[in-house]
């Protein structure tokens, strides 16, 4: 594999922006508490929020269960929820965060273990650079079927339909499979819980 692509950082640090909106007038509470509860202990991973997002970036394993556990300290029954995702490894010029890659791992708490939830979410993967692309979508769309997750296509984007244990286990075989063949990839996802137009 060519990691050309990246000249000044490791390639092996995953990164995740993620993104909270409840639909509840109380949805500053929402996301400040999930925040708060996953900062209660120190965290092998690299963290930064801002105006629009909180960034999270080391371990590919971690990333993926601190933003899987975020989502899930910020579930509330019957509330409508959406989670914006973008997750990149390989982008040239990752270095910050480095240092993270070496930490231990990040195991979370049986109380967030046993929260589960049924959700919808809508997908895109990117492979930057690479000439056979679509292959490598297929092959990723493939890992969602094999995950249960049932994708359906449409315009622009697959849709996944499961629980969130799947969602994300399914996002770190994606990303996992993606390492091993791709310099530079992106999954882009919105996830929405509660919706109410399921009830339309």
């Amino acid at each position: 594999m060519n990691n050309a692509c990246n000249i000044n950082g490791s390639n092996n640090v995953t990164g995740c922006k993620l993104s909270i909106y409840p639909m509840n007038d109380e949805f500053a509470d929402v996301i400040t508490q999930a925040i708060k509860e996953l900062n209660k202990k120190q965290l092998p991973i690299w963290s930064k929020t801002d105006l629009f997002s909180t960034t999270y970036r080391g371990e590919q394993k971690n990333v993926v269960e601190i933003v899987k556990d975020a989502c899930k300290l910020s579930y509330r029954k019957n509330m409508h929820t959406v989670f914006e995702l973008t997750f990149s490894k390989g982008c040239p010029g990752d270095s910050e965060a480095d240092q993270y890659l070496n930490k231990s791992g990040l195991s979370s708490p049986n109380e967030i273990k046993k929260i589960n939830f049924p959700v919808h979410c809508k997908y895109s993967f990117y492979a930057f650079g690479e000439k056979d692309y679509m292959k490598e979508i297929e092959k990723i769309i493939d890992l969602a079927k094999k995950s249960g997750l049932n994708p359906k296509s449409q315009h622009y984007a697959t849709e996944l339909n499961g629980n969130i244990d799947q969602l994300f286990n399914y996002f770190n075989q994606a990303l996992s499979y993606a390492h091993e063949h791709i310099n530079h990839y992106v999954i882009e996802a919105t996830i929405s819980v509660n919706s109410p137009s399921l009830n339309n």
